[in-house]
């Protein structure tokens, strides 16, 4: 099973496609592809990533129809809520959310001091927003690793300068791109995030073969979390073809921020902001259970992101590495953690919310429990195995020794259980 749906091309505006999946109409963009009226194609985060041969659409069509409508039943079963048993901030939030109405900090404070004991039915509640919005959409992600170098020395992070027990790595441009090869041509992904920390050693020349070398060989949307890199080289990754980045703003609070960070918070924002000014689908947010962390932190991380406008919501936990000086700080609770997510979604109601990696070291079901609490979006390690356990930003990382292959197996399978397609319907 693929990690797209191909749709056929209605119409074509400036650079804007409208295409049609089983008579839903949705838009992407045509940035390095364009196609023709009645021609099929491949999207993934709202760009056109592929032509697809007609033939070859038309056989994928004919297996996803029946497949794709059984699953929106489950999914649409799975979402039903017994709206009496919401308290009256969940209920306040839902009718904001239909009508398009933000949230206040005050009102996000109040969903996030919801009591353990209602905590499932915001989930609920959460998770039946998501399905109003978004359908039964789950995108599915690729991520390569492909460097555990970093000039920074962030309080928090694993891979930060000064830990001198983690064995470093670098991969070479040649294993990037066969790597991304063998994820999007042999694996399926149509989708494909490369990662790596703040390496000088991968200057703007190489990033740039980099990115060519991929799109020359795959068609799927490249999406880089590669730290603040400059404008310069962010506009000619662009031009190459990359069209997505990752880059957290961490937290909202300034002297938190500058506490852990060797770069400024203002910097970090300005970067964010340039990213969008570029064109770039941008997935930002913030480390959630930091020490000192209040809920009024929490909120002001929300606003943030939703002011930021991204186009996907990455909250993962702080989870504490042995060779930090926050080694002996305490992570987040899996429930503190879907409480967050639940109230991005309910803040933030057409929002693509992405389970991290990081989430599924709380809980060897966190998941399933995420996408049932409002996440829409997950993300593979197809990073090689020789190199992944080495990429430590954390520990307890749960596909340090897991093969790829096996993984798209356990996620199919698990979204089949619950009724989510596996693909980004533009």
């Amino acid at each position: 099973m693929c990690y797209a749906i191909p749709g056929k091309i209605l119409k074509i505006e400036g650079k804007l496609a409208t295409i049609d999946y089983f008579g839903e109409n949705r838009t992407a963009a045509a940035l390095d592809i364009i196609p023709k009226h009645g021609e099929y194609v491949y999207a993934q985060g709202g760009v056109i990533v592929k032509i697809v041969p007609e033939k070859q659409a038309l056989e994928s069509l004919k297996e996803w129809e029946n497949v794709f409508q059984e699953l929106k039943k489950i999914d649409e079963q799975t979402a039903k809520t017994d709206e009496t048993k919401f308290t009256r901030e969940i209920r306040q939030a839902i009718h904001k959310a239909n009508n398009s109405i933000p949230l206040s900090e005050q009102e996000i404070i109040g969903l996030l001091k919801t009591e353990d004991s209602k905590l499932e039915t915001l989930l609920k509640a959460a998770n039946a927003a998501r399905q109003k919005q978004q359908g039964n959409a789950c995108c599915v992600h690729a991520i390569i690793e492909f460097s555990n170098n970093c000039k920074n020395n962030c309080a928090y992070c694993g891979i930060r300068r000064e830990n001198t027990q983690i064995k470093r790595y670098r991969m070479s441009v040649e294993e990037i791109i066969a790597r991304a090869d063998y994820a999007v041509n042999k694996l399926g992904f149509k989708a494909l995030a490369l990662q790596s920390g703040e390496d000088e050693y991968y200057d703007e020349e190489k990033l740039v073969e980099i990115v060519k070398g991929i799109k020359a060989k795959c068609g799927a949307l490249i999406m880089l979390s590669i730290g603040e890199a400059s404008i310069e080289t962010y506009e000619k990754l662009f031009q190459a073809g990359a069209h997505a980045a990752l880059l957290r703003f961490e937290t909202s609070n300034k002297k938190m921020y500058e506490q852990m960070h060797c770069t400024s918070f203002e910097n970090r924002i300005k970067c964010l902001k340039e990213l969008k000014r570029i064109g770039f689908l941008v997935a930002t947010g913030a480390l959630i259970g930091l020490p000192g962390q209040t809920n009024e932190d929490i909120a002001r991380d929300i606003a943030l992101a939703r002011e930021l406008e991204p186009d996907v919501h990455s909250f993962g936990p702080f989870i504490p590495h042995g060779q930090t000086p926050l080694a002996s700080e305490r992570k987040p609770s899996l429930q503190q953690a879907l409480k967050i997510i639940a109230a991005i979604r309910l803040s933030t109601p057409n929002a693509k919310i992405l389970v991290t990696t990081a989430l599924e070291t709380l809980a060897s079901n966190a998941r399933e429990k995420a996408l049932a609490s409002g996440a829409s979006s997950l993300m593979l390690d197809a990073t090689p195995e020789k190199y992944k356990q080495l990429y430590e930003l954390y520990p307890g990382k749960t596909t340090a020794h897991a093969k790829i292959e096996e993984e798209v197996i356990k996620t199919i399978k698990l979204l089949k259980t619950i009724g989510r397609a596996p693909t980004d319907l533009g």
